[in-house]
């Protein structure tokens, strides 16, 4: 999942900070308190560092396991709801969080430190990067099966080749049209 994925155009090539699930949680685990590891929650689940350090309790709804994120801190101006619901570990440190803070509160700088910190003591050898954390979760969420509306929605992008350009990475369609029709290729 490390392997460096270029995208078209002017486009980041920030994929190559991608995570495996062993490196999240070894960076989950070198969070130094409830604050780091919200920061990389949030951030997995597709916030952008700005967002992350703007996201405050009012844009959450635990009822609904989601987070609205506002238009005023929305890139483009484009809000957004994030739901969290399904995922456990997201589901329970961010609500955890939220139980003993407002909000996040820093700079989107000290989330990059934060984020560059962990990755660090976590023994990670490739960067990471806040927007490595988003890209991490579009590739999961695309390896889950997420349609590519449902990715371009959740994650905020103005463009339906981004979404798609996840999908085709994650090879995820590949994996399921070979499980449910690779008896029928010969």
């Amino acid at each position: 999942m490390n392997e460096i994925i270029e995208l078209t155009g002017d486009r980041t090539k920030a994929l190559d900070s991608l995570l495996t699930r062993e490196e999240f949680l070894e960076m989950m685990k070198a969070g130094n308190d409830a604050k780091d590891r919200a920061i990389l929650c949030l951030g997995v689940l597709g916030l952008r560092a700005s967002e992350i350090a703007a996201c405050d309790v009012a844009w959450s709804d635990f009822s609904n396991r989601s987070i609205l994120i506002p238009p005023r801190v929305a890139k483009r101006g484009k809000g957004r709801v994030v739901p969290f619901g399904k995922i456990k570990v997201i589901c329970e440190v961010v609500t955890a969080f939220f139980a003993l803070e407002r909000r996040i509160g820093i700079s989107r700088i000290a989330i990059w430190n934060r984020v560059k910190r962990m990755a660090s003591a976590a023994a990670i050898k490739h960067p990471v990067t806040p927007h490595g954390l988003r890209a991490t979760g579009a590739t999961w969420f695309a390896q889950a099966g997420y349609s590519i509306t449902g990715l371009q929605h959740h994650f905020g992008w103005s463009e339906l080749r981004t979404a798609q350009h996840y999908v085709q990475a994650s090879g995820a369609s590949a994996m399921r049209d070979m499980e449910e029709k690779g008896e029928r290729v010969f």
